[in-house]
């Protein structure tokens, strides 16, 4: 008997999921999104993680490629785990998504881990590639209707965190 999955279309039984790492990178009192050119929306830097490499690896390296910035993951106050020999603690993630994603090639959902960060190094080069516009956005004005009501919603968290 197959079992309805939300947000999964009805007569699919098995779904493809894709792990991500996404970064709210705050810096002050405003979060970077970047005007992604294929999804033509405000996002945060971020994407798939690819093989063998860590989710705290794989947002410092995402928003390198898109942004320019170097990073650092923000812990937040939780227990900082075992410190044996050959045992590392990983960052958790702030917030943990299952977002569906439409696709001409088919369905599939991703498994986002979402971090908060803030600007260690580097300077802001856009990878005009993947994207139209990098911007700062405070508080306020994440209100833009452009921008999704999840994304605001994190991209607050983050900067009330942060600030």
């Amino acid at each position: 008997m197959a079992v309805a999955m939300p947000g999964v279309p009805t007569g699919t039984t098995a779904v493809e999921r894709q792990f991500v790492a996404t970064a709210f990178v705050v810096d002050g009192d405003s979060t970077l999104l970047l005007y992604h050119k294929k999804l033509q929306m405000w996002l945060p830097p971020g994407g798939h993680i690819d093989p063998g490499e860590t989710p705290d690896e794989a947002v410092r390296r995402e928003v390198r490629e898109e942004t320019g910035l170097e990073v650092e993951i923000v812990p937040d106050d939780g227990p900082s785990g075992p410190s044996d020999p050959g045992v590392a603690t990983l960052h958790r993630p702030r917030i943990v998504q299952l977002e569906d994603i439409p696709d001409p090639k088919g369905f599939h959902q991703h498994i986002d881990l979402i971090y908060f960060c803030r600007p260690v190094g580097g300077r802001l080069n856009p990878a005009e590639a993947e994207l139209e516009a990098l911007r700062w956005f405070t508080y306020e004005e994440l209100a833009d209707g452009a921008i999704t009501h999840e994304v605001r919603d994190s991209a607050r968290r983050a900067i009330e965190e942060l600030a």
